[in-house]
């Protein structure tokens, strides 16, 4: 817990200022200890100490010695804010903890798409990439060991560099046969949703069953859901994957045995409309067409914490209304509160924004055009009313707003914060790590 006391302020304070500037530098104490009452102050208690002394150094009637002083304070809350923000970043668990939470959204939100799903742990990776360069840089310069972080720091590189690869693999998908080295990881529920997956090299996860099922390209390795009849079942969208509940040996692990190969029941070829086992080959299912299990089932409805409402719509995409009501809507079944966090992780699957206080909208050469084209009608039934035009759809992010999103952009920004520290601090470790960053861009972008 970082703690400060007042005794820094001029004891003329009193006579210069009365006896107000000690009551309110009593006020900045007391915020500051009940700010510190779970026994640590945060870069965010520091924000708000900063912004009190601020206030009360502009809003009263004081003299230079006594703003002189509060300088010296808001100092001193900026520095310990920066070495709070380092002790935060330099915690390996927390940054891991943080990982874990950044892949549970994206699975909820792109676990079905894995080119955006490879992307935002891409995004999460560098991320984390740059936190522990920044920490390492900090900690050699204040003389602490940084085994730890090198491992880590080695480790997380490798991440990056095999989720490079699995982006690239991608490319070579024919079709017919599966992604070679990668494959998808996959647990789904009792309806075949996506619960939780990744998209990775092949034999780095264990405890999944080979199935002869791909999503986009990557052969699936599923959890298997359930045993029945002397057989294991794993369901993934519309497709049952089943086989004998029976171990054998892995051809690629001497001395190894893994459960049998799932092998999913595919349209007999013969055109009978009959159902047969698949003998060979794979069964691709688009990731399109498969559901993840989310916070928000499809064709239901929720609302972020500014009232901002979303729906879900049959392909697991969603649709943003802005300044409107359930009545608006036309809403009849319950409406979600989705938690901040929540909201904020399934704006990049927003494909479209109506806004329902723009009831008109320019051409697209950005000029009003005449009433009668804004949706106003004159009709001799309407008795010269003008009928209420439709909200404006937007899409945002666009060169044109005013045209269907075909573009998609995963964002990340690092969980924990960072700090700079002296330029010469530490030369060598620091050029180290950024070539290190460097040629991983170089090989993989």
């Amino acid at each position: 817990m970082a703690t400060f006391n007042v005794s820094f302020l001029n004891p003329a304070l009193k006579s210069k200022g009365g006896s107000g500037v000690g009551v309110l530098a009593d006020q900045l104490q007391i915020l500051e200890n009940t700010l510190a009452k779970d026994g640590y102050l945060s870069p965010g208690d520091y924000d708000i100490l900063i912004t009190k002394a601020r206030e009360i150094q502009m809003g009263n009637s004081l003299s230079s010695d006594q703003r002189s002083n509060y300088d010296v304070k808001i100092s001193q809350y900026e520095r310990s804010k920066e070495v709070a923000k380092i002790d935060q970043a330099s915690d390996i668990e927390r940054m891991n903890k943080a990982m874990k939470s950044e892949s549970s959204e994206d699975v909820m939100v792109v676990g079905n798409r894995p080119l955006e799903f490879i992307n935002g742990r891409i995004a999460s990776i560098q991320a984390k990439l740059n936190d522990l360069a920044e920490v390492i840089e900090h900690k050699t310069a204040s003389g602490d060991d940084t085994t730890d972080y090198y491992n880590e720091y080695n480790a997380t590189l490798q991440a990056l560099r095999d989720k490079i690869e699995a982006k690239e693999a991608m490319s070579s998908f024919d079709q017919n046969n599966p992604i070679q080295g990668f494959v998808a990881y996959v647990t789904t529920n009792k309806n075949g949703e996506i619960v939780d997956v990744d998209y990775g090299r092949y034999g780095e996860k264990s405890g999944y069953a080979e199935t002869n099922g791909m999503v986009d390209g990557f052969q699936v390795y599923g959890k298997i859901n359930y045993k029945e009849d002397g057989k294991n079942y794993f369901k993934l969208g519309d497709k049952t994957f089943t086989a004998a509940d029976m171990l054998i040996q892995d051809p690629n692990n001497p001395g190894a045995f893994k459960p049998s190969k799932l092998m999913a029941d595919v349209q007999d070829p013969s055109g009978r409309g009959l159902f047969t086992r698949a003998k060979a080959g794979y069964v691709n299912m688009p990731g399109e067409s498969l559901s993840v299990q989310s916070y928000l089932p499809n064709n239901s409805w929720a609302k972020g914490v500014n009232g901002t409402i979303y729906k879900r719509d049959e392909s697991g995409k969603y649709v943003k209304y802005l300044n409107a009501n359930e009545s608006d809507l036309g809403i009849e079944g319950p409406v979600l509160n989705m938690p901040e966090a929540f909201e904020q992780s399934l704006m990049r699957n927003v494909t479209e924004t109506i806004d329902y206080s723009a009831p008109v909208a320019p051409d697209q050469g950005m000029n009003m055009t005449p009433a009668t084209d804004l949706g106003m009608s004159m009709a001799p039934e309407l008795q010269g009313q003008a009928a209420p035009a439709e909200p404006i759809k937007m899409n945002y992010g666009l060169e044109n707003p005013f045209q269907p999103s075909t573009k998609k952009q995963t964002y990340r920004t690092p969980k924990q914060p960072s700090q700079q520290v002296s330029k010469g601090a530490m030369p060598t470790a620091k050029r180290t790590i950024m070539s290190g960053i460097e040629s991983v861009r170089r090989l993989f972008t």
